[in-house]
Parts: structure tokens; sequence; C-alpha cells
């Protein structure tokens, strides 16, 4: 896993890449390497963290066994070893220099083009410079689980692993987006391919592209095949089928030449992951999770993680290592916020943050994440909500949002958080469908985060979402949900995160749920068996029937998030000090009486603002870093 640069450019580009390397040198510690092009049009730059074959064999960039191309590459492809015995049976012996991934992929490129991308099985972002040609070839996984963003500015087009390192490069022009602040304060993200900078964008996810001198002259999509539907077989047969197909990717994400340990939140999704790796025999000995308060959980409305993974530690023989969730954590803000740099405002990034720099600490270079079936497998609430709501006859639904109109915002003590779904329930009951379906991914409503703002013209949050449903309108509404999901919680966010607080601390994440045969098969299984018998990732559920414990199985879904709802009842001195009337004010961002009545409704419990809050705490700190 690495982070890389590239660039493509008219003839005599001058470029000094060296503070773009060093911007992004946490991703790779372990060495580093630039190539220039003779001709000047390409440059390129790596920063290594070596995970398979950890010696100068492995360096970067890379040249093919011929000499014509030069790779850059961020990634780790598990079907390496597969595509290494395909290559040799298909055109002879070929001189290998090493045994790393990065030489394979850059063998095979060399003998079939852009059509050997299609094969690679993995989480990747890649340049390759065709010294013949004086062609750049650029690839992003079709998921989207390694990052890269680019910038065409005059006559060249510049790429990078993270967003410091495009800010590196003095001369781009980089303007900060409004509707992003918008966006970000409605999703706690800032939704693909935006960035917080009108000037930066992300590469969209599996789209081959080919660049001449700074210009785009090809485009291809390379993953279609993701999206065959497998032949449908028997509840019984598919259930076996994924079950198999779990224990397959996870043995093939288990391969690594450094130590691997485990996320564990003693849910279903990373229980899964643990069994199936120590049923593998892998060399793991640890896992890591993250526990809060009983007091900070009972008003979060969030059930105890910490029984559930103490409880898979013993019976996997694994050493739990637990970290204790405090309110102090929101110090690290100011830190974290120059990795959470496209708009990230997810409390999880902390957590991710705290359990990599943990498991770092104790020499794991590697993790395994349970990321990823929620989102192929309906395993949300919001699934659930929007099949209570489409079963409801109209009088029903326009009775219920006549209800909600009339109840009380915000209700305190015991049942606080029933109500407040309840409420968000009986609200979206009385919108139209695409409306309804983009409420269940904000955390704000839109006409008042638009009504902070002193600028008017930004548009009211979530109109990608809601044109995106609108595109796939005529799917049935959970296939349409979940392709949202998939391109917008799980790429944008979820993802997106994980990358940068691992990567921040020199530590790789896979992700075995989105191993491409995993993501094909999830593709294809009939809606009816994700959620059926009021139970959602129903298929998943009985396929590790027979190997967790069933109270774990079916236990309350809870969310892999820190008791923000808690540590908002009150003021702090962080939040005085970027709430400040007067420094909102001499800002010219937001609107400062709105500010404070947020406050205002906020602390006297009137009204729950915590989420919204803390986008604006981290939305706050990263504009002052801008300078604005």
């Amino acid at each position: 896993m690495c982070g890389i640069i590239a660039i493509s450019s008219s003839q005599n580009g001058q470029f000094d890449i060296n503070a773009a390397i060093q911007a992004i040198h946490h991703r790779g510690p372990d060495d580093d390497g630039i190539f220039h092009s003779k001709e000047g049009d390409a440059h390129l730059g790596q920063v290594r963290l070596s995970i398979i074959d950890l010696s100068a064999a492995g360096h970067q960039p890379m040249q093919d066994s011929s000499g014509r191309y030069v790779m850059t590459y961020n990634g780790e492809v598990y079907n390496f070893l597969e595509l290494k015995t395909y290559l040799e049976s298909t055109y002879g012996s070929i001189a290998w220099k090493s045994s790393s991934d990065t030489e394979v992929i850059l063998e095979g490129f060399a003998r079939e083009g852009y059509s050997f991308l299609s094969k690679l099985n993995g989480i990747f972002a890649l340049a390759i410079y065709d010294q013949e040609a004086k062609e750049l070839h650029v690839l992003r996984d079709p998921i989207g689980i390694k990052p890269l963003y680019f910038s065409t500015q005059g006559d060249s087009v510049f790429f990078s692993s993270e967003v410091k390192g495009l800010l590196a490069f003095k001369n781009l022009k980089r303007t900060v987006r409004k509707q992003s602040l918008v966006e970000q304060l409605a999703f706690m993200y800032v939704p693909e391919p935006y960035t917080m900078y009108e000037e930066f964008l992300k590469v969209q996810p599996g789209i081959y592209h080919r660049y001449v001198e700074g210009k785009l002259v090809d485009s291809k999509p390379l993953f279609s095949h993701l999206q065959s539907p497998i032949s449908q077989s028997s509840e019984e047969v598919l259930t076996e089928q994924l079950h198999a197909t779990l224990e397959k990717a996870v043995r093939r994400q288990l391969i690594a030449d450094v130590p691997i340990s485990l996320f564990l939140s003693g849910g279903l999704d990373s229980s899964s992951i643990a069994f199936e790796a120590v049923q593998a025999k892998a060399n793991i000995q640890s896992a890591y999770t993250i526990s809060f308060s009983k007091e900070d959980n009972a008003l979060d409305g969030q059930s105890s993680d910490l029984h559930y993974a103490a409880l898979m530690a013993k019976k996997l023989g694994l050493k739990l290592h637990i970290i204790q969730a405090e309110s102090e954590f929101l110090s690290l803000l100011p830190t974290l916020i120059d990795f959470m740099e496209d708009g990230i405002s997810d409390p999880a990034a902390i957590n991710t943050f705290l359990i990599c720099q943990s498991a770092r600490k104790d020499g794991v270079k590697v993790m395994l994440s349970g990321q990823g079936a929620d989102e192929y497998l309906a395993g949300y609430r919001r699934y659930m909500a929007e099949k209570m709501i489409l079963d409801m006859s109209t009088l029903t639904k326009k009775s219920l949002a006549n209800l909600g109109s009339i109840l009380p915002s915000n209700l305190s003590g015991k049942f606080s958080t029933t109500y407040r779904r309840f409420k968000k329930l009986a609200k979206a009951a009385g919108q139209v469908s695409h409306e309804r379906v983009a409420s269940y991914f904000m955390w704000g409503e839109g006409e008042q985060i638009k009504s902070l703002f002193v600028d008017q013209h930004v548009e009211k949050p979530g109109q990608d979402l809601v044109k995106f449903l609108d595109q796939h309108a005529h799917l049935d509404a959970f296939s349409s949900m979940l392709l949202a999901d998939q391109q917008f919680d799980l790429r944008a966010l979820n993802l997106s995160y994980t990358d940068k607080m691992s990567m921040a601390v020199g530590l790789e994440v896979r992700v075995p749920f989105l191993d491409f045969e995993m993501v094909k098969l999830m593709n294809s299984i009939p809606r009816d068996l994700m959620l059926k018998n009021g139970q959602q990732k129903y298929i998943l559920k009985k396929a590790m029937e027979p190997y967790l414990p069933k109270d774990l199985i079916y236990r309350e879904k809870a969310g892999f998030a820190l008791p923000i709802r808690s540590w908002f009842s009150k003021r702090s001195q962080i939040m005085d000090h970027y709430f400040d009337s007067q420094r909102l004010e001499t800002q010219g961002i937001f609107h400062p009486q709105q500010v404070q009545q947020l406050l205002n409704e906020q602390f006297s419990g009137k009204e729950d603002h915590s989420y919204l809050l803390f986008s604006m705490l981290c939305q706050q700190i990263w504009l002052d870093k801008q300078a604005i």
C-alpha cells in the first residue's frame, strides 16, 4: 500500500514533485521514488508501504522487463499469483525481478494493454507511462476503495492519492467550493466526484483513462462483468455460495509478508471476517475495538459492542485491545482534519484513526475490516423504514406525516432514541419517493442547512443524490437505494475515511466483503433474501448461523461511531471558540445568529443538532487552516 503522484503535461514540462512526495509520505514511510520522462511530458512519484516483497526489488516507480513501461501504483491485487501463472502459461517464461504484485500488473499490461487491468481483483490506483507512445494510462479500482484525486490546469493534469499532494503544487489554483460545505453539513462528507475545492476532483472508479501531453484522449469502463448476474439458485444454495465466496475472499486477502490484525466491533460483519481469518490458520494474534461508557451509549441510543467483541475474541483465541472513548477525543480534531481533507466529518473517522494508531504501535501493518456488507446486502435501518412506508396505504402515510408535524421536535429520557427515529419516519412518510430516500442519508434538514449560509445562491443539499435516484427510477426502491449506498455513503464516506485514517499512520486496511467475486455474487442476490422475516442482511445471517453465536448474529445493529449526542449535550471550550459569533461574522460564510440558534436549541434540549454541529466544528477547523 502506498501513495502516488502522477503528471501528464506538454513536452518539456518542468515539475518538482518532491514537495508532493513529502506531503503524502505518511502513506509510504518505507521507501520513495521519482521518474521523469526524457521529453518531460510525464512525471511519476511513489511512497511505499512494504507489504508484499519487502526487498528493494519492489521499489517504484517500476519499469517492466522491456523498459518501455513505467508504473506508480497504490494498492494490493489479491489474485496476482493466479495472474502470474496465467501470464507464464500464455506468454512463456518471464524473468521476474521481484515477488511483488506490482511487477505482475506491469508485465501483464506490457503484453495485453489496458484489457489486462480488467483481470485484477483488489484495491488499487495506478498510473502507467508508455515511453514509446508517450501516453499515461490511469485507473482506479471499480469499487473506489483506493482514492485518486486529479486537477486539470493549463496544459497539464495532476494526480495524487491525497488532496494534500495536489496542494503541494503551489502554482495550482484552489478555490473553496461552497456547495461542498453545504453537502458536508448534510451528509458528513462531500459526494464524489467533488472535493472541498472547485478545481480538484476524484477519478471515476473503474474507468480506464489515457492521456497524451496533459489531454484526455480515451476513456473506457473495464469492470462491467461485476454487474453480470449469476444464475439464480435456491435460498439454500445461495446461502452456501455466499459463505464459500466470503471464505475464499478472506483467504485471498490474508497474503502479506507483515503482521496482520482485525477490526472487531462485535457486529455480524467484523465477526464473520474474524472467524474466517482464524479458520484459515492465519497468523493473527489480536483484534482491536473501541468502547463507550454506559452513560454515553444510553444517551446516543446505541447497544454496547464490547460484550460481543469480547465474546468473539475469546471464542477465536484472540487478544482484544480495547480503546476507551472519551470526550477529550475532540481535541484530536485539529490534527486529524489534515487527513479528513476532502470534507469528511463522520465521528467514525476518529474511531478508525485511534484503532489504526494503536495497532501500528504494536507492529501491525495490515488489518481486515468488515466494511461493505451493509451497502451490498441492505444492512442499514433505512431499508426497513422504506419497506414499512411502501407497505402503507396512502391514508396511513398522510396520517403519520400529520402526526409527525404536530409532535414535539425532541424528547429526552429513556425513549429519546425511539422517538427520534419515529419522528424521522413520520416526516419521511409525507415526502415523495426520491426526496424521502435522499432524506435517509442526510443528518440535517436541507432548507435549514442552506439558511445557515450568507450566500443564498448555494443549492439545497442532496440534489445530486435526488438526480441519481431519478436516473435509476426504472429500478425497484431497494435496488436504487443499494446503488445510492454504494456510490455515496460507501465510496465517498466509509472507504474514504478508512483509507485516510489508516494511511495517516502507515497501515493498510483490507475489505474482504468488497472482493470482486463477493461483489459480483452480492449484486446477484434477490432483494427478498436481503430483507426477510424482518431481518436485514438476512442471507448473510443465515450463511453465518453455523459458525457464529446466534445472539451475536441477531443482536440490534450498532453504528461504528462516537457518542456525539452525549458529548454535544453541553458546551465545551472547543465549541465556544469555533462558534464564536464575532469569529463567524469576520469569516463571512455563515450567519452567526443562525448558528447561535442551533446551539441554544441543542443545549436546551429542544432540538438535537449534535451531528450537524459536529460537522460544523470539523468544517470550522478546516476553514481556519485555509486561512479564510
